[in-house]
């Protein structure tokens, strides 16, 4: 009687187990806007890596459980291998352009060049953008810019640029009639943020850079440009500049109007990079912290008046098993309302995985994906097909990473991107336009 009892309070336990687990989380098959790298069809996780059966001549046959991918692809797509190396295994050291897809067999026929084709390492797909042309041939070096801005005063579109990842930064103003054509002056020198307490003098004690403008709004006939940069602790502040014209003169606010949170676990390093919207009546900022780990995430504060700000949140971008699980270079890209949605541009990274089980896709190759969020009440879903935008195997100044500078502008019938992209030969970032 004993053991039917025993036996019977096991059974119940084990039941009770059953039916409290969490049911195994559905992938689905996704139309992907930038790579594949899974048969799953699903950036959000790491998946099942896509290997060819056969290659003969120039025609790779690949297995049956690929013909979803196969059957999306077309001459506009890149097939890529990796080097099989950690950090050189993003699937886009080695490429080849498709010449045509045989959906019937499965297979696809490249365009053979140099590069030797090993079937024990998987593929990923490619999607090409349109070819970039440089925002301009007069500035040299590595650069990124702020905010593109339409001034209505003398209808001429205008953005801050400013030099990138160098000992030695300055601001200044780009101006074109047509996002074309760019004309560039200097603005504001170091010295011009001399006594400002959030950008400070190099260890040298020489000031060596002016912080860095990430975003620009017109409101009340006054322009708001948010900066950022580091005081003498080297943490990193955001701060505010405001101006009747772009062109100057600026008035420096002196203190930060945005500051690292010693006592939270996400932002007790850093704030940087904000991206400012209005939202009704209040003004939201969108902005990565960072912590003593050296890990981002994205918050937000809101303002009545672009002065003073309160951080409503933090760690609001959820991150997934993928694309973008990386807890590295999170920042908010671009942000936009339509409707009764905001949505938001994020980059991300995937991570290396185990050294002898690669990941595939954008191993440290950041990129950018899409939220999704009610604006009355903030909590963001990831957007389908992600990411859905990054750099290109084939053009050699984005084929390393893009970097967060990032905007999307519809002018004159036509769609531009924004963006600076890293190639694998240089150390440079080139602002560059599709």
């Amino acid at each position: 009687m004993m053991r039917k009892i025993a036996a019977y309070l096991i059974a119940l336990v084990i039941l009770a187990a059953i039916s409290c687990s969490s049911p195994p989380k559905k992938i689905t098959f996704q139309k992907q806007h930038y790579y594949y790298s899974n048969l799953e069809g699903n950036n959000t996780i790491e998946g099942t890596h896509i290997y060819a059966l056969s290659i003969q001549k120039d025609t790779i046959f690949f297995e049956e459980e690929a013909s979803k991918i196969i059957q999306l692809i077309n001459k506009k797509w890149i097939i890529g291998q990796g080097s099989g190396k950690p950090y050189f295994d993003t699937g886009k050291e080695k490429f080849w352009f498709i010449s045509k897809v045989l959906e019937d067999q499965n297979a696809i026929i490249i365009i053979l060049n140099e590069n030797e084709i090993n079937l024990k390492l998987p593929f990923v797909f490619w999607k090409q953008g349109t070819f970039p042309v440089h925002f301009s041939d007069s500035i040299k070096g590595s650069w990124g810019f702020s905010k593109i801005i339409f001034d209505e005063t003398d209808s001429v579109f205008k953005t801050h640029l400013f030099e990138c990842d160098t000992d030695q930064v300055n601001l200044y103003l780009a101006s074109s009639k047509n996002l074309n054509h760019w004309n560039i002056k200097h603005l504001l020198n170091p010295l011009d943020f001399e006594d400002i307490p959030w950008n400070v003098a190099h260890a040298n004690g020489k000031m060596m850079v002016t912080p860095l403008i990430s975003d620009v709004v017109y409101s009340s006939s006054k322009y708001y440009s948010f900066a950022y940069g580091d005081d003498t602790d080297e943490k990193t502040y955001i701060g505010l500049l405001t101006s009747n014209k772009l062109e100057g003169p600026y008035q420096i606010i002196r203190e930060p109007i945005l500051s690292p949170n010693p006592e939270s676990k996400f932002s007790n390093h850093d704030v940087y990079y904000p991206k400012v919207v209005k939202v009704d009546n209040n003004w939201l900022m969108f902005y990565t912290a960072k912590n003593d780990n050296n890990e981002e995430f994205i918050c937000y504060a809101s303002s009545k008046d672009l002065m003073n700000w309160k951080v409503q949140k933090e760690n609001i971008i959820p991150r997934n098993q993928g694309w973008n699980k990386g807890m590295r270079n999170q920042i908010t890209a671009q942000v936009k309302i339509k409707n009764d949605t905001i949505w938001l541009w994020a980059t991300g990274i995937k991570e290396v995985g185990d050294f002898d089980n690669l990941n595939k896709g954008n191993v440290l190759d950041q990129c950018i994906g899409k939220f999704y969020s009610p604006k009355d009440s903030i909590h963001f879903k990831e957007s389908y097909g992600n990411p859905v935008f990054g750099g290109a195997p084939n053009y050699l100044e984005e084929n390393d990473h893009i970097g967060g500078s990032f905007q999307e502008l519809y002018h004159d019938g036509y769609n531009y991107t924004f963006y600076h992209g890293k190639g694998r030969k240089g150390k440079d970032y080139t602002i560059l336009i599709r």
